[in-house]
């Protein structure tokens, strides 16, 4: 089975004015006899004549879906859910990931009376079906949704009734949301949690242990910061209400660009002042600052204070995974500009030695060498 690739007319301005349209026992198909490679996945909900409804596709971006019809013949299904059922797309594991895509429907959910619960396509195989789904509960009992049933099942199955709403939320252009998704995120994640930590945060990524992309030294940026008065900030140490108490308390933000500040720009004050430091060559931060100005109402402060960066020796150049050359001085005084520090003149790098130490651990971590690449 195949079709066209299809693209969203995504209008982040635009209300979505969607009417519910339920599909009666629909079939879900996980997996396809061949997954395309890369980011891609096969998955896709047919009607019970066999026919493929286009809006269980998938999203990240607004011209492609991530999603791919399963080729091969339908198998038969393993189980019924009875009920009716929210369609919610693909089911991710990693925190950004799970906030743009696997969130990006479930604004509908307080439109459509009477759910049985939430229906999502695993991302990976995996033996448990709902090991991906554990440590998400409580935030979707922060978002109201605790009391319905969620899955996600690895093979396929029937489902009594089924509707597909439009994602409000994705990457690039979508990272803007739509009107309703806005509204829904904010007012349901703040709701019963009062603003509460330190006024100046620090959002780190140092203890991250994963190849995405990061400051080399990141730790002197703390040191620097906490000197200033800033709470140096590990989210992913956090339950999500504490992280949302913490982002609303804020009064000056300053972070590397980076997942968690997904969740910051949702449920950041509007009267916040935010300091976004661009980590690499992506140039993620892009998405972030413009996040943060559709959902937040507030422009974050660009820093812009990479002079290079590191990547694996003989290997694609793979911008999202650099690990990034600080220029530690340059940082300092734009955000003196800014008004977030107040002692620019102590903002320097780290003597050589130590520097040519840290990219050693580095790449012994990752196994393989690592080459320099000038950025400036």
């Amino acid at each position: 089975m195949s079709d066209a690739a299809p693209s969203l007319d995504f209008r982040p301005d635009e209300p979505m004015r969607w009417t519910p349209e339920w599909h009666a026992d629909v079939v879900s198909v996980p997996w396809g006899e061949e997954e395309p490679k890369g980011y891609k996945r096969a998955a896709g909900l047919f009607t019970a004549d066999g026919a493929h409804l286009p809006d269980s596709h998938s999203w990240r971006y607004a011209d492609e879906p991530v999603t791919v019809v399963p080729n091969g013949p339908a198998p038969q299904p393993v189980e019924r859910l009875e009920g009716r059922w929210l369609y919610g797309g693909v089911f991710y594991a990693h925190f950004g990931h799970f906030l743009v895509e696997t969130t990006a429907r479930l604004w509908a959910a307080e439109q459509v009376p009477d759910l049985a619960g939430l229906f999502f396509f695993p991302k990976p195989r995996l033996t448990h079906e709902f090991k991906p789904l554990k440590p998400y509960r409580p935030f979707f009992e922060q978002l109201g949704l605790g009391h319905l049933k969620i899955r996600l099942p690895q093979n396929p199955v029937e489902i009594a009734e089924i509707t597909c709403p439009p994602p409000g939320f994705g990457i690039d252009t979508m990272i803007a949301g739509r009107p309703e998704y806005r509204d829904f995120m904010r007012r349901r994640l703040c709701a019963d949690v009062a603003p509460e930590g330190a006024e100046k945060l620090y959002i780190t990524r140092s203890a991250l242990t994963s190849r995405r992309g990061r400051v080399v030294g990141e730790e002197r940026i703390e040191a620097f910061l906490a000197a200033e008065g800033y709470r140096i900030f590990h989210p992913q140490d956090h339950p999500i209400a504490e992280q949302i108490a913490q982002y609303r308390a804020a009064r000056q933000i300053v972070a590397l660009d980076g997942s968690a500040l997904h969740l910051a720009a949702i449920v950041a004050d509007p009267e916040a002042e935010v300091a976004l430091i661009n980590r690499g060559p992506s140039m993620n931060i892009e998405d972030y600052i413009l996040q943060f100005q559709t959902f937040a109402g507030l422009t974050p402060t660009r820093i812009e204070a990479i002079r290079g960066c590191w990547s694996p020796d003989g290997k694609r150049f793979v911008k999202r995974e650099a690990q990034a050359h600080f220029d530690f001085r340059a940082a300092g005084q734009a955000l003196h500009r800014a008004g977030f520090i107040t002692k620019p003149s102590v903002w320097s790098d780290p003597p050589e030695a130590e520097l040519a130490e840290q990219i050693a651990r580095l790449a012994e971590r990752f196994g393989i060498g690592l080459v320099y690449r000038d950025l400036r």
